[in-house]
């Protein structure tokens, strides 16, 4: 495989796993396509030699390996680990915020993250949800808003002379996106919006769990005159 070539599927793979579900799902199918074997960790695994698999845990993590022929002990394994996930703003249970008519999510840094790269971009939302069908079984679906729907704004220059003097972020107070404006007797729900998604598939009738979090929608991309760098995030 050319340079080239391996830099754009690793562009096509970022642009599409904006979570650890969304990652391990792709991972998933590309081995699926190139012979592995997926197996269920609750069942007796019968391997045969120089044999591809995978297998997944709480949909967020993957591990694949091939088998040999000799023995392990004597001739030793191969090992490459990576993570899935990466900093992001985890929206929390109930995130609706109301101030000044303006609908925010509440959301907690999760991992070591740069906050001040969060500000004044345009921010998606992409996660799983847990729900619960017409018929009262307990399902999960993969969910990408893929648009922009919000966005943390910075505070004009002429309002924070020091702005550009080591300013302090407050999490809690500055952090929450801004996804619209309300009039003072509207509502809105952040389950009832995933319901509205998820029911364009006809499958979901009640919200259980939505591990959901923030992303940046910036395209990845190659850079440099010579196209020869990657920039995104998620590349730690």
């Amino acid at each position: 495989m050319s340079g080239s070539s391996f830099n754009g599927e690793l562009l096509q793979f970022l642009q599409q796993s904006p979570t650890p579900f969304h990652a391990v799902a792709n991972l998933a199918q590309n081995l699926k396509d190139n012979g592995f074997v997926q197996l269920d960790e609750s069942e007796h695994w019968d391997l045969e030699e120089k044999a591809s698999y995978f297998v997944t845990r709480n949909d967020s993590a993957l591990i694949a390996f091939k088998t040999g022929q000799g023995d392990p002990v004597a001739n030793g394994l191969r090992i490459t680990g990576a993570h899935t996930d990466s900093p992001c703003l985890k929206i929390k249970p109930t995130p609706e915020i109301r101030k000044q008519q303006y609908l925010q999510l509440g959301v907690e840094v999760y991992g070591g993250a740069l906050l001040h790269p969060w500000f004044d971009r345009d921010l998606s939302i992409a996660g799983r949800v847990d729900f619960q069908t017409k018929k009262g079984e307990l399902k999960s679906s993969l969910v990408d808003f893929e648009d922009p729907v919000g966005f943390i704004p910075s505070l004009a220059i002429h309002l924070d002379r020091t702005a550009n003097e080591g300013h302090k972020i407050n999490r809690q107070k500055e952090l929450p996106p801004i996804l619209m404006q309300l009039g003072e007797k509207s509502k809105f729900s952040f389950d009832d919006l995933l319901l509205k998604t998820l029911r364009k598939q006809a499958i979901a009738m009640l919200i259980r769990y939505c591990p959901m979090s923030c992303f940046y929608t910036t395209l990845r991309h190659l850079t440099w005159l010579d196209s020869i760098k990657i920039l995104s995030h998620q590349l730690d």
